[in-house]
C-alpha cells in the first residue's frame, strides 16, 4: 500500500511504475498539457491557476485541486523554463555560427545569445509551471478536495 492507501503498481525490474490517470486518453493527456501551458485547472479545465503572472491561487474555485504544494514541487517548472532559455541560446548560436547575424551588427554574440536567452526564461516560466502541474495531474500528484470556503 502507498501512503495514499493505494496499490502500488511495480514493473518487473521492481521499480515503481505509476502511469497516467485513468481514463485519461493519449489525446486528452495533449489537451490537459496545453490549457496547463495556457494557465487553466487541468482538472475542471476552465478556472485560471494563476492569480498573477507567477503566483498561483491556492486552490481550483471550481474542483478544489490544490495548487500550492510543498517547497520543492516546483523544480521540474523552473527545469522546464530554464530549458527554453537554453533551447533558445542554442538555437541563437548555431545561427551566429551559420550566417553571423549578431557579429553584422556589431554586436558581441556572446553577450546577445546570453541576453536574449536569459529574457526569454522569464515569460516562459509562466507556462512552464502550468504544464508542469498538468503533469502532477496526469500522473496524480495533486491534491483534489471539496472547494472550502475560503478558496471561493
Amino acid at each position: 500500500m502507498t501512503p495514499r492507501g493505494e496499490r502500488a503498481d511495480f514493473d518487473d525490474s521492481g521499480l515503481y511504475d505509476r502511469g497516467m490517470r485513468p481514463g485519461v486518453s493519449f489525446l486528452d493527456a495533449l489537451h490537459v498539457l496545453w490549457l496547463g501551458a495556457l494557465g487553466r485547472c487541468p482538472g475542471c479545465r476552465t478556472q485560471p491557476m494563476f492569480r498573477g503572472f507567477f503566483t498561483l491561487y491556492e486552490r481550483c474555485p471550481n474542483c478544489g485541486i490544490r495548487y500550492e504544494r510543498e517547497d520543492g514541487a516546483w523544480l521540474g517548472a523552473t527545469a522546464l523554463g530554464y530549458s527554453v532559455g537554453a533551447l533558445v541560446a542554442v538555437f541563437l548560436g548555431l545561427i551566429e555560427l551559420r550566417w553571423h547575424p549578431i557579429g553584422a551588427l556589431g554586436l558581441h554574440p556572446l553577450w546577445t545569445i546570453m541576453v536574449v536567452s536569459l529574457l526569454v526564461t522569464v515569460p516562459a516560466y509562466r507556462p512552464a509551471k502550468g504544464v508542469w502541474f498538468a503533469l502532477l495531474w496526469l500522473y496524480e500528484f495533486t491534491d483534489e478536495a471539496e472547494p472550502s470556503a475560503d478558496a471561493r
